[in-house]
């Protein structure tokens, strides 16, 4: 197999910023506004209650966005898998007031047109079919009453660019279906905020990895991506990551799930256990310092990477000598997984080159 290049993977990441800026200004076009705006008016006038997202790898990961930011109001979202949604879904959930928003960046995966072709030997309401994709010319997009465009343009490691856009562009679909104002001056100012930070980090990137690696380590051969809420789709991102990237065995799981069982494999494994620990939102704190607390210093003296936006829980992170901050300021727990992706694509990036998986 050829291994890939560290500079063309480099290159794609280098070049997200620019991506993210040119997705956030065609949805603030004409065109873009036009979009956004017949699926508000089409969910308002069917008084459309539910969502259904269905995607493959990491455009499932990146629809836990909508997911959390829509079922914590009063409407309802679901999200599939693409083989799931092949399998397991039945025509009997075909709701009334219900839409089905399929995510690919190519457009042409074949398990997603499988997925469209049975809503429509269901005889679905061809309006009730969306699309979310990269190729226009695509059969995501011919099929689909309301496509919108992830405006990512070429990239050479699918799913650098494309996921970081895919994770905007539901975002902003999420926002729309809760009849909001899309792209309001406060979410226009946090989105570019955010694309200089990413920007900015970009430029340093080899300051902050050297830290991180000094402080990891190199020779752990598992990786737990801890998380909870919207950062989810960052856990499960990194533990898919990890393993394609840098070949290092990875799980992505939440708190809760951690905390009831899994924690014992601290106590098989005191000093090498190594976590990300990704915080998007301000929601039990408690939970957290639990697990820092468990595994840094009860169970064992494992090593734990938090990521967050909480200068409270920074602060008490930076008081254990076994946990490694590193805080940001994009404080939209909606927001906040796309910051949290590229600090964890750039530290595999370093990792699969220390590992030979990627060629300098």
């Amino acid at each position: 197999m050829t291994k890939l290049k560290f500079d063309t993977i480099l290159d794609d990441f280098q070049s997200i910023p620019k991506a993210m800026l040119k997705c956030l200004r065609y949805y603030l076009s004409f065109e873009g506004k036009q979009k956004i705006n017949q699926i508000k008016q089409y969910v308002q006038s069917k008084n459309i209650e539910q969502i259904i997202f269905v995607g493959h790898s990491y455009n499932f990961f990146a629809s836990y966005i909508p997911f959390y930011y829509i079922n914590r109001r009063k409407k309802t979202c679901e999200i599939y898998e693409g083989d799931e949604f092949l399998k397991y879904f039945t025509p009997r959930r075909l709701k009334q007031k219900c839409v089905f928003c399929f995510v690919s960046h190519s457009g042409n995966s074949p398990q997603i047109k499988l997925a469209i072709q049975h809503l429509q030997d269901k005889n679905l309401d061809p309006q009730k079919i969306w699309g979310v994709s990269n190729n226009l010319e695509s059969f995501v997009a011919q099929n689909s009453h309301f496509i919108l465009p992830t405006v990512v343009g070429d990239e050479e490691v699918i799913g650098t660019k494309s996921y970081v856009n895919a994770m905007l562009v539901l975002y902003f679909i999420g926002r729309a279906f809760m009849n909001r104002d899309v792209i309001s001056s406060k979410i226009e100012e946090e989105i570019r905020q955010l694309i200089f930070e990413i920007k900015f980090y970009g430029q340093d990137w080899e300051f902050h990895v050297k830290s991180l690696t000094e402080f990891l380590g190199t020779d752990y051969n598992f990786l737990y991506f801890i998380s909870k809420g919207a950062s989810l789709s960052t856990a499960y991102r990194g533990a898919f990551s990890v393993k394609s990237y840098a070949r290092i065995y990875g799980e992505g799981t939440n708190i809760g799930l951690f905390l009831h069982g899994p924690y014992q494999i601290v106590q098989s494994n005191p000093e090498d256990f190594r976590c990300v620990l990704i915080i998007g939102d301000e929601s039990n704190l408690e939970d957290t310092l639990r697990l820092i607390e468990m595994v840094s210093k009860k169970l064992g003296s494992g090593k734990v990477m938090l990521i967050n936006n909480s200068r409270e829980l920074s602060s008490l992170g930076r008081s254990n000598e076994n946990v490694w901050v590193f805080e940001h300021t994009t404080k939209n727990p909606s927001l906040a997984p796309i910051f949290e992706t590229i600090v964890l694509q750039y530290l595999l990036l370093d990792q699969a080159l220390r590992r030979e998986v990627i060629e300098k």
